[in-house]
């Protein structure tokens, strides 16, 4: 694995471990939807029975995970370290789903064109993660970018990078 400078590996792991539980859970709980639904004609479905306070009112979306969450900055450089690795599912899972505007196999396309980012942290404030980072291309060409970061439970959900 290639080390970012301040990177301490073993927050990569860590971060990486916790999304690939999660992707475990969620798989689990579409299998339990599907196996429900999957029930034989005539066979006997318990009810299912809401609380009392929920009777009328709109679905409540997921509580946010328990326990304590990655530093942005660990996850910020672990998708960096992603994608210097050619890990681009992991890469993915850490943000690149919200920051492409591409669909997987276009994400993948876009970063085989770049050999290595160096990033260096220029500031954190709350989840919103300052870097600075030079591409060097597969061509051995060069780019400088700076750019923002906003990450929240263990994920980039938006960035706003452009040449510096």
């Amino acid at each position: 694995m290639t080390e970012l400078p301040g990177c301490d590996t073993s927050v990569v792991k860590t971060v990486r471990v916790t999304l690939v539980r999660a992707a475990v859970v969620v798989a689990l709980a579409g299998a339990g939807a599907l196996f429900a639904v999957a029930q034989p004609a005539g066979a006997a479905v318990p009810a299912a029975t809401a609380p009392a306070h929920s009777v009328g009112s709109a679905a409540r979306p997921a509580a946010a995970p328990a326990g304590p969450q990655p530093d942005p900055i660990d996850v910020v450089q672990a998708y960096f370290a992603a994608l210097n690795d050619d890990e681009f599912e992991a890469a993915w899972a850490l943000g690149g789903k919200n920051t492409s505007g591409r669909p997987y196999d276009g994400f993948v396309t876009a970063t085989q064109g770049t050999d290595q980012d160096v990033v260096s942290v220029d500031s954190v404030v709350g989840n919103k993660v300052t870097v600075t980072f030079d591409a060097t291309q597969t061509n051995g060409s060069h780019g400088r970018f700076t750019g923002t970061y906003t990450v929240q439970n263990g994920e980039i959900v938006t960035a706003a990078v452009h040449r510096a």
